[in-house]
């Protein structure tokens, strides 16, 4: 039996909980053993929770629990995740991880502790939820990148799609937070901060060295018109914002903006938390993903994919 713990219990950490109790016979079958759900770690004791399991506000206490061997981490942003990080590996506990500006800025530290304490860091939920990049970028190593490009936030490409239809910039956002797609502070998205985590962490994978968040140059979607939408949807063309990174001889360029795309195209013809990511390369050519890229129940298939790998490498 593996045991299982979760730091944070919001949309996605409360569809992982879901999921356990109610595929429990799927995930074993998957796992080769059984998986447990030991309890989950909070900030509000007292708020209700759509998730039978057990809760502590102790997060610390929960990683010393000796029943733990995998810990699941969906807390977000950069602190107390990465300090809870550093003490699962600490206490010789997996990590699986949906965070990725923890992952994105802290690259060789929490690689480095994975390494020392002889256990496994994952992360396929970072990017692009159900749509497996990560897996992808890791069973590439033989290949040269050329050009990775796509759709990695469904917030702003929701934004774009609502432009298209008529909507003002801060109309589209207004209707973006109603829905739950974009936070009261959307700035990590509409900003560029969120695909500039993920784009490092896919850039870090295919390059196998740390490429950090910082050197991916971003410009805000703030800045885009209903006239420039217009004006592109005249040609047979529309607004996306894009995450690039181009892969040259002597160094990468990686950037986030807004960029134009055939209405025709895979991008353009995306809405909501739809993700598409495009990698051209020299042996395998050019792959494409497309998928579902936000979202609990996406989410939480992409931690559980990455908790039954290590539950089947555990003896």
């Amino acid at each position: 039996m593996t045991g299982v713990a979760i730091l944070g219990l919001g949309t996605v950490g409360a569809a992982v909980a879901r999921a356990m109790g109610e595929r429990a016979g799927r995930l074993e079958a998957a796992a080769g053993r059984e998986l447990r759900l030991v309890g989950a770690a909070v900030r509000d004791l007292g708020k209700a929770r759509p998730a039978d399991v057990p809760l502590t506000g102790d997060a610390f206490g929960l990683l010393d629990d000796p029943s733990v061997d995998i810990v699941i981490e969906v807390i977000g942003g950069h602190r107390p995740a990465l300090d809870l990080h550093l003490a699962a590996f600490e206490r010789g506990k997996h990590v699986v991880t949906a965070n990725k500006e923890v992952v994105a800025k802290e690259w060789r530290a929490l690689h480095g502790a994975a390494r020392a304490a002889r256990r496994e860091l994952r992360f396929e939920a970072a990017v692009a939820a159900a749509i497996p990049v990560i897996a992808a970028a890791r069973a590439l190593g033989a290949v040269r990148p050329r050009v990775l490009s796509g759709l990695v936030n469904g917030t702003t490409t929701y934004i774009c799609s609502r432009m298209e239809a008529g909507a003002s910039f801060d109309a589209a956002l207004a209707e973006a937070q109603e829905k739950g797609y974009a936070e009261a502070d959307p700035s990590a998205d509409v900003d560029g901060w969120d695909p500039a985590y993920k784009l490092a962490i896919l850039v870090s994978l295919l390059e196998g060295r740390p490429f950090p968040p910082e050197q991916v140059a971003r410009s805000t979607l703030r800045s885009v018109t209903k006239e420039q939408v217009d004006d592109a949807a005249r040609r047979g063309k529309r607004l996306r914002y894009l995450a690039v990174a181009d892969f040259g001889e002597r160094a990468t360029k990686a950037r986030v903006a807004p960029q134009e795309v055939d209405a025709a195209s895979l991008e353009g013809q995306a809405g909501g938390p739809q993700n598409v990511v495009r990698l051209e390369t020299d042996l395998a050519g050019t792959l494409t993903f497309m998928g579902p890229g936000a979202g609990g129940d996406a989410t939480a298939s992409a931690i559980l994919g990455d908790v039954i790998q290590i539950a089947r490498s555990m003896r």
